[in-house]
């Protein structure tokens, strides 16, 4: 397709870094409405944005969009995403796409009964610090990569960065583990508004291994105050059997087998990034530059859609997307059952490219 008309259903702030990457991307992507549940917050984006809205699924569908990006509450988008298939409209969802293990079967099954393709908005591998550190993984820096221990993101997300870190992809997993009860003096709120009283909350800070049936194994370490929290700092940890990754840092062996360290350097112009990169070999690049997309990652998720449906080519399969929603339901189970052994099954989409 020369040009890809898109639907947005959903009106948060995430929706429009969406509508900033259609926007900014305009010769490849044309915004054909945003569905809001009201008709004053439908009013108001319009004015504000010069968005074309609605409140009906039915006039969005009727306005035959290449695809729809459900990017609504998290509880109902795998409703939105299901509805979308259904009628036959393409989709792109936020993560996750269902809260439950029959949900995500369900899921699986009406995109295998439909054959409406759809991808699953996981962005973190498309992000810059993250593209580039895998990047060196696939370069072979650090040699055989074994284990990972995440602590700056949650749930879905550190099991998207797990699996494609180890390469692990569709292996069975076993998880053990507990969620624990820490006080923790408050720095901020949600909206980044500092709070210097010196009150405290109960945070929940969850450890959990996971052991893959290669042997590799992830150590997922994170609260979700850490999203928040001045006081909480965000890290990841990946080794492997010549040297390790943490956060900016790399340690190596060259050719030589002489052990070197390294720093990932990002390199901007007039506040644009311009590329990742080690000494002088360039990690990751941006496909966006002069574009001043608001996140690299988002407009990477459209782009591949858009791809997809071009080719039937994607870097983040569906598949992968429902192993990774199957699997941060174990996470939650483990975190659920202190110190039991939870496993992982055999699913009907694992082992499908």
């Amino acid at each position: 397709m020369a040009k890809a008309k898109v639907a947005i259903v959903g009106t948060g702030s995430r929706s429009l870094l969406y509508v900033n990457a259609i926007n900014a991307l305009s010769d490849k992507f044309e915004l054909a409405f945003m569905r809001f549940r009201s008709e004053e917050k439908a009013a108001r984006f319009k004015s504000q944005y010069g968005i074309p809205v609605t409140t009906s699924m039915d006039e969005l569908y009727s306005s035959k969009p290449d695809f729809i990006i459900a990017v609504n509450n998290r509880p109902d988008v795998g409703k939105v995403a299901l509805d979308a298939l259904k009628n036959g409209f393409p989709v792109l969802a936020e993560t996750p796409p269902a809260e439950s293990f029959e949900e995500t079967q369900e899921l699986w099954e009406v995109q295998q009964k439909t054959g409406v393709k759809m991808l699953v908005a996981e962005n973190y591998f498309a992000e810059p610090g993250f593209a580039a550190k895998l990047e060196a993984v696939k370069r072979g820096y650090i040699g055989d990569v074994h284990s990972i221990s995440v602590s700056n993101t949650h749930q879905y997300h550190a099991i998207s960065m797990m699996r494609l870190f180890l390469n692990a992809r569709f292996e069975q997993v076993k998880m053990i583990g507990k969620e624990y009860l820490f006080p923790l003096s408050i720095t901020q709120d949600k909206n980044g508004n500092p709070d210097f009283s010196g009150s405290k909350q109960t945070a929940g800070r969850s450890h959990v291994i996971m052991e893959f049936e290669s042997g590799k194994v992830g150590f997922y370490d994170f609260s979700i105050a850490q999203y928040w929290s001045i006081i909480r700092s965000r890290t990841m940890i990946v080794q492997g059997s010549r040297g390790e990754i943490k956060d900016e840092d790399i340690w190596f062996m060259d050719a030589g087998n002489r052990p070197m360290k390294s720093m990932f350097q990002s390199v901007s112009s007039g506040g644009e990034l311009l590329h990742i990169a080690l000494g002088d070999k360039i990690l990751f690049e941006n496909p966006y530059i002069g574009r001043h997309v608001q996140s690299i990652g988002v407009a990477s998720m459209i782009s591949n859609m858009k791809s997809y449906l071009e080719t039937g080519e994607a870097p983040y399969s569906f598949n992968d997307a429902v192993q990774d929603t199957y699997l941060t339901q174990v996470l939650i189970k483990a975190e659920q059952n202190p110190y039991t052994a939870i496993e992982s099954e055999k699913q009907p989409w694992q082992g499908i490219q």
